[in-house]
């Protein structure tokens, strides 16, 4: 399987002085010493190595989403796991432009897509990093003990986000926990169940050492932290309909000094680390290349852009009347060249669809829009959804929480509140409906609608087979090298 590559690759670490500039919310990146390129075996020996290894480990986190890795960025949930659903078509110049995502929504996903593949590939690669870390670091004397317990934490947390990447996209995949040695790298897929074990394990460890980002200097912003966790542990109990997980660490989150923020700086410069976001990844426009690539590939193609990502008319029509969130969310342009419906996300936008300017060194595909991973919204939304049986009540309580602030200073007509007396059937539609229009464009549909039951009357009817799409092809290359090792799903 691929992590053998990888470990035969990453036996100098390169990669290191790369990763090193990552984190920071200035983004005056971490300033640490060149230590050239270490073997493996040489490595690992003083607080500083541990530090520059998990700057490391943070890396392919910001790759997938970054600049230097075009197809990873096109395999992200924000841009393919969305498309061939019933929010947003693929765009481009033309029907087929662009044959993976035209793979994806048509349901004619091939197993050597190289969007898929790069998925498994650089999550791999992050978990072999954190792997080196949480193994290693213990042997290493930290005058500071604390930051040692924090950082191998950090390795925990990293370690389960790219795992729940890897189950969402392929199902069950292989496990690996201790360091591979020579003749070990062919190990069978595990079992979803047991892959989502794993990944609580590892949150679990997290959040025992974990400090919070409220309690650090913003420098530390970019870490990993407990809320981050357990935002992180939130999801994914949501994805196991572990309702009663999600009810206990939202509960827990909510005890941390977070809050909604005005709607419309969320996704501007001054929203990056802003009170309601819960986790996000760091990207600057610099001579060093550390931006994202996203919002090259969702800007019209008349704006620099690729043009993917386009809203349908169903999801537009989602909106409930005058709900500022769906000028926030989306702006129109017509592009005659253009294939699609000329609906925009602007959420990850550039000058004048948001205050972040064009980059101006490194390309565009150099944007210094941070990626909001988690959001306070979204815990909110989650949460209500854990309790709204057995607590109805509440649960429509922390959905106008989100509603209220979609209105914000607007009539009370614009947005309203819920009725305090919803429950069953119709209050599990609205927080449906919340979900839809207030996470649009972030990456969330398609796996909100396989959770809950909806794809026969949403997704078959666009071509998703029952039993098949629920989950990608492992790539052709991995099962290859694996010799049979690695079963494929049903393609």
């Amino acid at each position: 399987m691929y992590t053998h590559n990888i470990i035969k690759k990453s036996v100098t670490y390169s990669g290191l002085l790369l990763a090193t500039l990552f984190l920071s919310c200035s983004k005056d990146y971490l300033d640490v010493e060149s230590f050239g390129t270490p073997e493996v075996e040489n490595f690992y020996k003083t607080p500083a190595d541990a530090e520059q290894a998990l700057n490391a480990a943070y890396s392919p986190m910001r790759e997938i989403y970054g600049k230097e890795n075009f197809w990873a960025v096109m395999g992200t949930d924000i841009i393919q796991g969305d498309i061939g659903t019933d929010d947003f078509i693929k765009g481009g110049n033309r029907l087929n432009d662009n044959v993976p995502l035209f793979e994806k929504e048509s349901y004619t996903i091939s197993t050597t897509n190289i969007a898929i593949e790069q998925t498994w590939q650089t999550n791999y690669k992050g978990i072999l990093y954190a792997n080196l870390i949480i193994n290693k670091v213990a042997a290493i004397d930290f005058e500071d003990a604390d930051r040692k317990k924090e950082l191998i934490a950090e390795a925990h947390f990293l370690r389960a986000y790219y795992y729940f990447d890897l189950v969402n996209s392929f199902g069950g995949v292989p496990l690996i926990d201790p360091l591979q040695e020579a003749g070990d790298y062919d190990i069978p897929r595990s079992t979803t169940e047991e892959t989502y074990l794993f990944i609580e394990n590892d949150l679990k460890m997290a959040l025992a050492d974990l400090p919070s980002r409220f309690s650090k200097p913003s420098s530390y912003l970019g870490h990993a932290d407990k809320g981050a966790a357990l935002g992180l542990m939130m999801r994914v109990s949501l994805y196991q309909n572990k309702m009663e997980q999600v009810k206990l660490y939202g509960e827990q989150l909510f005890t941390m000094p977070y809050k909604l923020v005005n709607l419309a700086t969320v996704f501007q410069q001054e929203g990056e680390w802003s009170s309601e976001s819960i986790y996000e990844i760091n990207f600057a426009t610099n001579a060093s290349i550390l931006g994202t690539g996203i919002t090259q590939r969702i800007s019209p193609r008349s704006k620099r852009g690729g043009g993917f990502m386009q809203a349908t008319d169903d999801l537009l029509n989602e909106f409930e009347a005058n709900d500022p969130r769906k000028a926030t969310t989306f702006y129109k342009l017509n592009e005659p060249s253009a294939y699609g419906t000329g609906w925009y996300i602007r959420k990850y936008s550039w000058d004048p669809y948001s205050n972040y300017p064009k980059p101006t060194i490194g390309g565009t595909n150099n944007s210094a829009n941070n990626i909001r991973v988690m959001r306070l919204s979204d815990a909110y939304l989650m949460y209500a959804e854990a309790i709204y049986k057995t607590d109805p009540s509440t649960a429509v309580g922390y959905v106008n929480k989100v509603r209220q602030r979609a209105r914000g200073t607007m009539a009370a007509t614009i947005v309203p509140d819920l009725p305090t007396t919803l429950t069953g059937t119709a209050m599990r539609d609205a927080i449906y409906h919340e979900r839809r229009v207030e996470l649009a464009g972030e990456g969330y549909r398609y796996h909100d609608l396989i959770r809950t039951g909806r794809i026969e009357s949403i997704l078959v009817p666009r071509g998703f087979i029952i039993g098949k799409h629920e989950v990608m092809p492992i790539p052709y290359s991995q099962v290859t090298l694996s010799k049979g090792i690695l079963v494929q799903n049903n393609y």
